[in-house]
């Protein structure tokens, strides 16, 4: 099990003093430190390190919500000075490392058998996001960078499961295959990164970076959560100007619900999964945590995590698709990016 943040431990102690206090008083202890986000934070990776055990135990594969979103949460915690179980951490990174597997190979041909390794999506996102963090050496990102150079379509895109022809109408749900776009920035935010005003690079993941960027350049931008955050970590990556990068956090920040977190769709209620990305590219963009908006995003985390630490998330479906019924990869990654999102704006003994 993992050891405690200080501020998780700071928030048991307070409780501890007040319930000497009154009943009532003790209650009311008890449910504020509850909802402090750093030991939000603390309960989240309880869980996340239980459930992934147990998928592990049980599933054996490493997958993106499991694997590969449990390292970016693990390690976006500890790089906020947030105190993690170092042995599970090196077990989970190998273990998820597995996925990288063969991804060497050239495209298999066959209809869904020639789909991108999402692993190595989010593990490649993951390592260029998080300086001082190697979950990755270059040989491999090197690796996930020729892979993806070998599943982009000639357009430049990443084929989803749903955008198949025909399409795989029980597979590939959204979040995670939200669309084409979504899919295809993370493949571009998992290459190696380039400004305005670098000289043309002629590597293949140069290529890669043109093609992709080239096809989010020609594309009417989705009007999901997801694909908002994506774009914004984008273009901080591109070190975009300082404009430009205000008006995509204000676009992100006008979605805002009034409960302080964000949905997937504007339709949608909050949750884990919309809320914590949105944070985190936030973040990563230079919003100031202090703001009205990310306290309130930290504030609606805290309150709606369960018991058990891990967060509540619906499976939503593609149109011709049913929704998923087992609900452990979707909370698990909702949880996931909750934990990041909580991370990054909350480092552990910052002030409130």
């Amino acid at each position: 099990m993992p050891r405690f943040s200080i501020c998780f431990l700071a928030s048991a102690l307070l409780c501890s003093l007040l319930a000497a206090l009154a009943p009532g008083a003790a209650d009311e202890g008890r449910d504020a430190a509850r909802r402090e986000p750093g030991a939000a934070l603390g309960r989240g990776l309880a869980f996340l390190q239980r459930d992934a055990a147990q998928w592990k135990a049980e599933r054996k594969c490493a997958t993106c919500h499991h694997g590969a979103m449990t390292l970016w949460a693990f390690n976006e915690a500890k790089r906020q000075g947030y105190a993690v179980d170092a042995a599970f951490l090196a077990e989970l990174g190998q273990w998820t490392k597995t996925r990288l597997e063969g991804i060497e190979k050239p495209r298999d041909p066959r209809p869904g058998w020639n789909l991108i390794n999402t692993p190595a999506l989010y593990l490649g996102v993951m390592t260029r996001s998080q300086p001082g963090v190697e979950a990755l050496s270059a040989e491999e990102l090197d690796r996930v960078a020729g892979h993806i150079g070998r599943h982009l379509e000639e357009d430049g895109s990443v084929m989803t499961p749903a955008t198949m022809s025909p399409p795989m109408a029980a597979n590939g749900p959204p979040p995670v295959f939200e669309s084409r776009e979504v899919l295809t920035l993370l493949a571009l935010l998992a290459l190696p990164p380039a400004a305005p005003d670098d000289p043309p690079d002629a590597s293949p993941a140069g290529e890669a970076r043109r093609k992709a960027a080239g096809w989010l350049g020609a594309i009417t931008p989705g009007d999901d959560t997801q694909a908002a955050a994506l774009r914004l970590l984008r273009d901080v990556r591109e070190r975009q100007p300082k404009k430009r990068l205000r008006t995509a956090a204000a676009g992100i920040l006008g979605r805002q619900n009034p409960d302080g977190g964000w949905g997937q769709l504007r339709e949608l209620p909050s949750d884990a999964f919309a809320t914590g990305q949105a944070l985190y590219a936030l973040r990563l963009a230079g919003v100031d945590r202090k703001r009205a908006e990310i306290r309130r995003a930290l504030a609606f985390l805290a309150a709606a995590q369960r018991e058990d630490g891990s967060w509540p998330m619906t499976s939503r479906a593609h149109p011709g698709a049913k929704p998923f019924t087992n609900p452990a990869p979707i909370r698990h990654i909702g949880s996931c990016w909750a934990i990041v999102g909580l991370a990054a704006n909350r480092p552990a003994g910052a002030g409130a």
